[in-house]
């Protein structure tokens, strides 16, 4: 403990900031005002056994009152702290209250104007899918905050997109709506849920692996109930597909980044200019994409245009190869 002088006008310090006389002080501590008296003008120390309670009645810590020092840091780390949680409840309970505010009104409402709940099941799941978003059921789980927010909000919209389709009597197109909903989340969230896996090297691939089997599911549920050429949509979603897991694959090998990047611009290019060639030939369509000539650009401007992008970013692609095998070979020496 410091001196007796300094802890003294410490003690006086604080109790002037709290603005308690020292009788005032001394009946909350239960000692006398002359204890107080010799405290503050350094003639001894307080019992030991005061420690806890002059440090609860001045709201110092332990560390201050022994060391006589007011800790800064200490102090506006627990200010913080009560901010954050501050924030946090507000965060919480004013959308709560609102929304609950809203259900009640709509219920309301819908009974007197309808005297039934038709509409009102829109509403509350409306609210619920809100709900999900803000303030989030996160609220009541300490740890997986991200699945937890994920598959609440998938299953909230979900079970809005069936709410409307049910009051529409259209529930043909709801598992179309989940399974489209559910490919924007595979891509979002899954390489973020895999991420501290062991499985993080390949968390791309695997994404994108999962939204292309969701993509040939959700064109077999919209083929069934609204036939089409189902192979051939079947097969562009795989051309589609192919480069981007390729690329992705490439991504998870160890070697040169300028070489991965040349390796994948190229295919990616490649895969772009022959795409209007594999339209064509699924969904046997007549439109030339491909005719070249710099003198026309009435009738060749696709065709044109198409080759300036393949020229481009296969000269791109070969200077990042070059660059990469440059790299490599230094290493390698």
């Amino acid at each position: 403990m410091t001196d007796k002088k300094t802890f003294g006008a410490f003690i006086k310090a604080k109790r002037t900031e709290k603005n308690y006389s020292q009788k005032e002080l001394a009946e909350m501590l239960f000692v006398t005002e002359g204890a107080i008296s010799k405290w503050e003008r350094g003639v001894s120390y307080p019992d030991i056994t005061l420690i806890a309670d002059i440090c609860r009645v001045l709201d110092v810590s332990e560390h201050e009152l022994i060391t006589a020092s007011t800790d800064s840091d200490t102090r506006k780390m627990k200010r913080e702290a009560r901010n954050f949680r501050v924030i946090c409840s507000t965060w919480f309970w004013v959308p709560t209250i609102s929304y609950a505010v809203a259900l009640l009104i709509c219920f309301v409402c819908n009974l007197a104007v309808n005297h039934k709940l038709s509409w009102f099941y829109i509403v509350l799941t409306a609210l619920l899918c809100a709900y999900t978003f803000v303030p989030t059921c996160t609220s009541f789980f300490e740890s997986k905050k991200l699945p937890v927010f994920s598959s609440s909000t998938y299953l909230s919209i979900c079970l809005l997109l069936f709410t409307c389709a049910a009051y529409t009597n259209t529930l043909f197109w709801c598992a179309t709506a989940c399974i489209g909903v559910l490919i924007g989340y595979v891509l979002l969230f899954v390489p973020i849920l895999l991420s501290k896996s062991c499985l993080s090297r390949y968390k791309f691939v695997i994404s994108f692996v999962l939204a292309w089997g969701l993509t040939v599911v959700l064109l077999l549920s919209i083929y069934a109930w609204q036939p089409f050429m189902l192979g051939s949509a079947i097969l562009i979603t795989c051309y589609a597909f192919a480069p981007t897991i390729l690329c992705a694959g490439i991504c998870t090998l160890r070697f040169d980044a300028f070489l991965k990047a040349g390796i994948c611009t190229g295919i990616c290019i490649v895969a772009y200019y022959c795409t209007g060639y594999v339209v064509n030939c699924l969904f046997r369509v007549n439109q030339n994409h491909y005719q070249v000539n710099f003198q026309d650009w009435t009738y060749c401007i696709s065709g044109n245009v198409h080759c300036i992008c393949l020229l481009s970013f296969l000269l791109m692609s070969a200077v990042f190869t070059g660059i990469g095998l440059i790299r490599c070979r230094k290493n390698k020496g």
